[in-house]
């Protein structure tokens, strides 16, 4: 079976991320806690255009920075903070041990999005990375589903997991997939609700598992 999973807040925690790296930077820059919640607030779970953010940086902070070198650093600096959640590279080769084909879809610039793989200890635990700068489409296109899972057998069950109800769920939904929603303790507010959800990704994954049949209790020596 293939499983298709999100990165961001899914795998890894982003946000968790961003609010370390941004408490350094404004403390850094001699900024105050206002100018930290506003960053946090409208950084949009990084959905926010950077430009939006740098701009308002650069009228809230005394910064020798250019619009375009804080657009990088907002783009790449909160990168080298990136954990998985607990459990979940235990988890992940569980799953490949019992089979499963593991693809990260994510959106995102490659060296952005890499790093992530690198610093988390992702890298080298999962079976092939796609990102939305490489294919030239951002879920919930079509096209980036398809490129994730071009070169595998299509008779089988494929599932996406993420955060995102749009891009993740809807557009899995749209390409075929049961999906599993990630949804840290939000409700679901559009039609056609996941085949499972739950507050976290290690939750979401054992009802993936329980879907298939599958025991999710680690296996024990005999």
């Amino acid at each position: 079976m293939l499983l298709l999973l999100d990165l961001d807040n899914t795998l890894v925690d982003r946000d968790g991320a961003f609010a370390a790296w941004a408490e350094e930077f404004i403390a850094a820059q001699g900024g105050t806690k206002d100018d930290l919640r506003w960053l946090l607030e409208t950084d949009g779970h990084g959905y926010t255009h950077r430009a939006i953010l740098a701009d308002g940086l650069l009228e809230r902070l005394d910064l020798t920075s250019t619009r375009d070198e804080l657009v990088q650093t907002l783009l790449h600096a909160h990168a080298g903070h990136v954990r998985c959640y607990d459990g979940l590279l235990e988890k992940l080769a569980e799953l490949r041990d019992r089979g499963w084909t593991l693809i990260v879809v994510t959106n995102g610039l490659v060296a952005q999005q890499s790093r992530k793989m690198r610093v988390s200890g992702l890298e080298g635990r999962v079976d092939k990375v796609v990102i939305s700068e490489a294919v030239g489409a951002r879920k919930p296109a079509p096209e980036i589903f398809t490129a994730a899972v071009e070169g595998f057998p299509a008779d089988g069950v494929t599932w996406m997991v993420g955060d995102r109800a749009t891009a993740d769920i809807q557009g899995g939904q749209a390409a075929g997939c049961r999906t599993g929603w990630v949804s840290h303790g939000q409700a679901w507010e559009l039609d056609a609700p996941p085949t499972v959800q739950a507050p976290s990704t290690l939750e979401v994954l054992a009802l993936v598992m329980e879907s298939e049949g599958i025991d999710s209790a680690p296996r024990r020596e005999v």
